[in-house]
């Protein structure tokens, strides 16, 4: 579901119903008053004013390498040789230097002056093109603007996801948070890589006990005890730590907060801000939602949100998977054409009229994906108003229920034709019955553009039950990420 959408209430208020909650994809914002650089705005934000979207995750999950021999060649005209700074603050590293020293902010260069050093104007890249390693890498590449990427690019630079899996998970049964790391196959060599090369520059007996103890894991998870829930947040405590390490998740905000206690004093040393639409997601990690059929020919129709970031989306069909090819996408309407190599038998036929106040209508899908269980559940409702959140005239209110799972499925009227596409719900701690819809016109034009016309009867006529929950069981579909 959009960002509106906080189902962790819902869940949460009816705690013995809700066995497994994920939230997945968090993203770093610093430590206490630190303020992250957001490249989408061109400036530094705080942890509050951070707004979390896919895209960014994207970014925030890839590492770039590029080999030194092709960014010699490059670089230099590019621009990138000459930087200057007086950036200075005081760093203490304990497994190199006794003393704090004088670190240069975003690089390596430390300067033991007593007093602050000035402005210094530097090449950003020496140091690591004499280091040991045989490449150039960035991890984390949400700072780079497009241009710098297509240059990275153009000298032949690779781009690869950090985590595979990246997942909290609470058990509200058992009161346990599990949290799960999978490293990429080539992230992982690199990690191996960067802490042979730590070990062999710093054989100090401090550090190979560090090293000792943390062993680099392509798979790593840690479990946390939930100690109290209230207001929409929860505390938990590390199980099996020695320095009481904590977590926070504040459900009002989607944050995660990390503390450490070390001789009695509390610190904290992360915070994150989470997705607010993580229960549109399987276990894992991907994106989860509803589809239904358009064509005779395979197209299918659903959120964009529900499809992006996949690389392969595939759909549920009378008990088979079939994997989907993404044919275009509006970001704007929130709608994403889909289409399988086959020929279905029924597809959902568009309305004539456009939706009426008081116009008795169906919703089908799969809230909570298939967590809840794999049989298409069906709302019913009214359209409360026809313009949705903010005035989008694109967008109808209806007050059948929405849930996450929702996101893409098929609202009918009482004739069995399409009126509006399930799009989100507002969180249900402060609205009751408030959810909205993509107009059926809306769809139709972005199908247009496309090159495909939608479909309408040429007899519109009222259904009884039997026949409208025919219509959505046999066009209606799960559909989730590879």
């Amino acid at each position: 579901m959009k960002k509106l959408l906080l189902l962790f209430y819902f869940l949460f208020f009816s705690y013995a119903n809700a066995e497994l909650i994920e939230i997945n994809n968090c993203i770093y914002t610093a430590s206490g008053n630190q303020k992250i650089y957001d490249i989408r705005i061109n400036k530094n934000v705080s942890h509050e004013e951070f707004k979390y979207d896919r895209d960014y995750y994207q970014k925030y999950n890839s590492m770039l390498k590029i080999s030194k021999k092709k960014f010699r060649e490059n670089y230099i005209k590019w621009g990138w040789d000459k930087e200057q700074s007086d950036d200075w603050y005081k760093h203490f590293d304990p497994f190199k230097n006794p003393k704090p020293v004088w670190r240069l902010s975003g690089t390596n260069i430390t300067s033991n002056q007593i007093n602050k050093p000035g402005l210094i104007i530097y090449d950003p890249w020496e140091e690591r093109l004499n280091d040991d390693y045989d490449y150039i890498w960035l991890s984390r590449i949400t700072t780079l603007d497009k241009d710098t990427l297509d240059k990275f690019k153009s000298a032949g630079a690779e781009i690869f996801k950090i985590k595979i899996n990246d997942i909290w998970s609470i058990n509200t049964n058992s009161g346990i948070v599990t949290y799960l790391e999978t490293s990429s196959d080539k992230y992982f060599e690199h990690e191996r890589k960067t802490r042979f090369i730590n070990l062999a520059n710093s054989p100090t007996e401090m550090f190979e006990t560090y090293a000792k103890n943390n062993p680099i894991k392509k798979v790593d998870t840690q479990k946390y005890e939930i100690d109290s829930y209230a207001g929409g947040i929860l505390i938990a405590y590390e199980i099996g730590s020695s320095i009481k390490n904590k977590i926070i998740f504040d459900f009002n905000d989607m944050s995660l907060s990390k503390y450490y206690t070390i001789n009695g004093t509390e610190e904290q040393f992360a915070r994150y801000k989470c997705p607010s639409s993580y229960n549109d997601q399987n276990d894992d990690g991907s994106s989860s939602g509803t589809a239904f059929f358009v064509s005779n020919k395979g197209h299918l129709l659903t959120n964009n949100h529900v499809v992006d970031g996949c690389e392969v989306s595939k759909i549920n069909y009378k008990g088979k998977d079939y994997n989907t090819q993404l044919l275009a996408t509006d970001k704007t309407l929130d709608l994403a054409l889909l289409k399988v190599d086959f020929k279905n038998k029924s597809y959902i036929n568009f309305s004539s009229d456009e939706a009426k106040k008081m116009q008795k209508i169906y919703v089908g899908g799969y809230p909570l994906g298939k967590g809840l269980s794999d049989d298409l559940k069906i709302s019913s409702g009214i359209v409360s108003s026809l313009k949705g959140f903010e005035d989008n005239s694109n967008e109808i209110q209806i007050d059948a229920a929405i849930n996450s799972g929702n996101s893409g499925g098929p609202i009918i009227n009482e004739d069995g034709e399409l009126i509006a596409i399930a799009v989100s719900g507002m969180s249900k701690d402060k609205t009751e019955g408030i959810n909205f819809g993509i107009k059926a016109s809306a769809a139709e034009r972005f199908l247009k553009s496309n090159n495909l016309k939608a479909s309408s009867s040429f007899f519109s006529s009222s259904k009884n039950n039997d026949e409208l929950l025919e219509i959505l069981e046999e066009a209606t579909v799960y559909t989730y990420c590879d």
